[in-house]
């Protein structure tokens, strides 16, 4: 740890600034109305006639600045070009960091940064997390290569002193930081005895003799008399202390240069613990359905952008105002208070038509970008081709064997039945899901699913068979069923036709994992859009009958379907809030059944030749204040489980949070229990695992040998106290909707790490996507564009760069382990470089690098983020 200087005396940095929300407890135009005509016209008034200075946070503020009041933004852009104003953080938007992919964190900095040096000239070293509600353990790499020098941020930090330290990503990258202890408003009062008692606070924890004193808040009008009290401080207080009004830039050069030829201390890791501050975990699962929406949009943008950036190589536009414009919608909702869903429900109106402009923009989009693939491949005279009537394409950057299902059309008479598909030599089954026929019996419409194994980043070509495709004697995969047990070659599933849950057990050399899993878990909710709270210590109902002893859970249907390739178990099942008789139940069945508040069906799908099994739950909730939850019961026994998180995986604790327990002592925030996972998480001992894997339901649980993804919580306030924010009701937040859940379960041996858990989870997140060919068309039968070797290495981008006309190809290492890496393209480029995040050449990203024709050879360290510039 640094050690104070013992002589000379300190500085304090009096920072004014406002935290701008783009939404929350005003809509996105009171905000715009507030921050523009009341803060930043009168800002730019003081900075002009005083030494008061100002610090601006986000670029989506100065780009609407810059169109509604042109004169406002040429006075503000000429301060800031002469310094008095500092634009830190200088994000498009300020993103949760726990919530997005890690890839839109990029963005939101891409575009941020990009946008302040071209308006005003200057660079961004100051990255000023305010608000956002906790930080991922790999921020100090993102930030370090987006041209970072210095953090600041509020809510997170694991352990208190000193408040000045290196905090190491997960990659071993450090970054010089800074917490804010008293938050944002440590000199929000300008009162001297209130500044002196800051002062005395800051400086107990302070690692130099630098004090940063932010002097603001959310939505907070400057003060005229800032100046005055800043001299009234040094005539008083100036012996012990001399104040300044300054920006967060001039702090950290100050604190750079005191620290330079001494050893702070480093911390690792994500920031995320309530200790300190406020990290609201529970706000994971509050307005579920921006998670999902965000979740869904961001693959689907991601595989647009990379089929978009292939068919500009093959000599096809690029589409990039269609892609910059989705783009921007999608670091609107990422957010750090619209994904956590905590904010009122006029504020979610401009969500909800961002993911309505998303929605019809992709599915015009990715059909077109297809269609110039195939027109262009269809041109391709040096490659052996063939007519087909299908193709399937992968976004993933190793070869995929998936399930995927599609829409085929057809002319009267041109197919009678659909009994496989073909490719080349290989046949495979399909299942026909529904299908309509002409008046002469050939089929009109068929909606299929099969099993593709498509090439990495590529695609491969079917042939329709109308009968059975040619069977294999000796291929490994099966499906069968005895009685309500389905096995195929990875595991067993049991079904128990009284309650329709299953129980899943693999078998492996030394050990077995047991799986009670899919059990929904029906509990009190008296929280709020921040925290979940209850009074009960048991669960409202189970569907193994834990419980308060009045309502149950009541099996309305059950049955198996069967098809060559999968079992579909179908389920209904309905929650009522009161049986009878509801008292010596053991004996007695059920007679009445009323209050019904729950509706539920479930498919469980178990595959041939898959790892995986999935499951669709879709509710019908009208059961206010309660959580929802799902459970997946299992033998394992082990302190702790990993999380999929932005470009990596993080440890997290097991809950030993118990209902009526005592508060930890002196946390600002007591445990939870829950944490943020991104697209999976792995519950483990070594010997046996079980990951689940979602699609935008990020709050889990681990506790007692169970896992748990919370599905929905019905909340009625933003902030049921007032602490947190206003206490503004939300009836949208009751969630008194149809829901549909999708998630998975891949059972395996060994860890994470050796089950590549993150590879199964890219999978299901990232569908195979079926187009039915223009008739007579002749392509290649399969192709690969991209492919990096080894999985553990995976693609993240694939897009046209900013400047120029070069592609920007991104990738990152997920196990931790270092790695020789080996990228394979279908095109030779002309120059192939290391660069920043800011798609720029710099000395602290240079990679030594092997090009070989088509193929890219060099080696990724353990967790590490590498983005490459080529030129074809």
């Amino acid at each position: 740890m640094v050690k104070k200087k013992a002589e000379g005396k300190d500085t304090i940095y009096l920072v004014p600034h406002t935290h701008y929300d783009a939404i929350w407890s005003f809509t996105k135009e009171d905000y715009f109305y507030i921050n523009m005509l009341l803060i930043l016209k009168e800002v730019a008034e003081l900075v002009e006639k005083t030494d008061y200075k100002f610090l601006i946070e986000q670029t989506f503020l100065l780009e609407e600045l810059e169109w509604r009041y042109p004169e406002l933004f040429s006075k503000i852009t000429k301060q800031i070009k002469e310094g008095k104003i500092e634009v830190a953080d200088g994000e498009y938007l300020m993103a949760d960091t726990m919530l997005p992919d890690g890839e839109t964190l990029i963005r939101e900095i891409l575009i941020g940064k990009r946008y302040v040096k071209e308006k005003f000239g200057v660079d961004v070293p100051v990255m000023w997390q305010a608000d956002s509600f906790g930080l991922n353990a790999q921020l100090p790499q993102i930030y370090k290569k987006s041209g970072y020098k210095y953090v600041a941020f509020r809510r997170g930090i694991p352990e208190n002193k000193p408040t000045e330290f290196m905090w190491e990503g997960l990659d071993g990258t450090r970054i010089l930081t800074h917490w804010m202890p008293l938050g944002y408003r440590a000199g929000l009062d300008l009162n001297l005895a209130k500044l002196d008692e800051s002062y005395e606070k800051l400086k107990d924890g302070a690692a130099t003799s630098r004090i940063l004193m932010p002097s603001g808040s959310g939505v907070t009008m400057p003060q005229p008399e800032t100046p005055d009290a800043v001299k009234a401080w040094n005539e008083k207080n100036g012996k012990k202390a001399l104040m300044k009004i300054a920006t967060p830039r001039e702090f950290f050069e100050a604190l750079e240069e005191e620290v330079k030829d001494q050893n702070l201390v480093v911390r690792k890791g994500e920031m995320y613990s309530g200790k300190y501050s406020e990290i609201f975990p529970d706000c994971c699962s509050s307005r579920m359905w921006i998670k999902q929406g965000l979740c869904n949009y961001e693959n689907w943008l991601k595989c647009a952008e990379r089929w978009g950036t292939l068919s500009s190589l093959l000599d096809s536009p690029y589409p990039s105002d269609e892609l910059r414009e989705s783009w921007r919608k999608i670091l609107f909702i990422a957010f750090h208070d619209v994904v956590p869903g905590t904010g009122m429900d006029r504020g979610y109106d401009e969500v909800k038509q961002y993911f309505g402009f998303l929605r019809t923009y992709m599915r015009a989009l990715c059909p077109r970008i297809f269609s110039r693939v195939i027109e262009k491949e269809s041109q391709d005279g040096g490659v052996r081709s063939e007519s087909g009537d299908i193709i399937v394409f992968n976004s993933l950057s190793w070869e995929v064997k998936n399930w995927l299902e599609m829409d085929l059309n057809f002319d009267r008479g041109e197919v009678v039945a659909i009994g496989g598909l073909k490719s080349d030599n290989e046949e495979i089954e399909v299942e026909v899901i529904r299908f309509t026929r002409y008046t002469d019996d050939s089929l009109k419409y068929a909606r299929i699913g099969f099993v593709a194994t498509v090439p990495a980043m590529g695609y491969k070509v079917y042939k329709i068979l109308e009968r059975a495709p040619r069977r294999y004697p000796f291929d490994p995969d099966f499906i069968r069923i005895h009685g309500n047990t389905i096995e195929n070659r990875f595991f067993g599933v049991e079904v128990d036709p009284a309650t329709g849950l299953i129980d899943v057990i693999k078998k492996g050399k030394e050990v077995c994992l047991h799986c009670k899993a899919n059990e929904l878990v029906l509990e009190e909710e008296t929280g709020d859009l921040y925290y979940h709270r209850q009074r009960l210590c048991i669960p409202l109902k189970t569907e193994t009958g834990e419980g308060v002893k009045y309502g149950a859970f009541r099996l309305k249907n059950f049955c198996i379907a069967k098809s060559p390739l999968r079992r579909v178990i179908n389920v209904e099942t309905d929650y009522y809030s009161l049986r009878w008789p509801y008292r010596l139940t053991e004996k007695m069945e059920p007679r009445i059944w009323r209050h019904k508040f729950l509706e539920c069906t479930k498919k469980i799908i178990v595959y041939k030749g898959i790892p995986r099994i999935d499951f669709i739950t879709t509710v019908m909730d009208k059961h206010p204040e309660a959580r929802l939850r799902v459970r997946f019961s299992t033998n394992i026994k082990s302190q702790d489980y990993v999380c999929g998180s932005q470009f990596g995986a993080v440890s997290r604790p097991r809950s030993e949070v118990r209902c009526g327990g005592t508060r930890e002592e002196d946390w600002v925030e007591e445990p939870r229990g829950v944490f943020p996972s991104l697209r999976w998480l792995d519950y483990s001992d070594g010997k046996k695992g079980l990951t689940i894997i979602h699609k935008g339901i990020p709050e889990s649980e681990v506790r007692d040998g169970g896992v748990y993804l919370t599905l929905l919580r019905s909340i009625s306030m933003l902030s049921s106290d007032g602490k947190t924010g206003p206490a503004i009701p939300v009836p949208e937040a009751r969630e008194m909707k149809k829901y549909t859940f999708r998630y998975s379960i891949y059972p395996h041996e060994g860890d994470w790490w050796e089950a590549a858990s993150y590879k199964q989870a890219q999978e299901f997140s990232a569908d195979l996507e079926g187009v039915q060919l223009p008739k007579g068309i002749k392509l290649p039968l399969q192709r690969s564009f991209l492919k990096i070797y080894p999985g553990n290495v995976i693609l993240s981008a694939l897009k046209r760069a900013e400047i120029g006309d070069g592609v920007i190809l991104r990738f990152y290492e997920t196990k931790g382990e270092k790695t020789d890496a080996k990228i394979t393209l279908f095109k030779e480029p002309k120059s192939v470089k290391a660069v920043n995040m800011l798609e720029e050449e710099d000395e602290a990203v240079v990679k030594e690098l092997g090009q070989e024709g088509k193929r890219i050879t060099l080696t990724v360290n353990p967790f590490e983020i590498v983005t490459l510039k080529l030129k074809f």
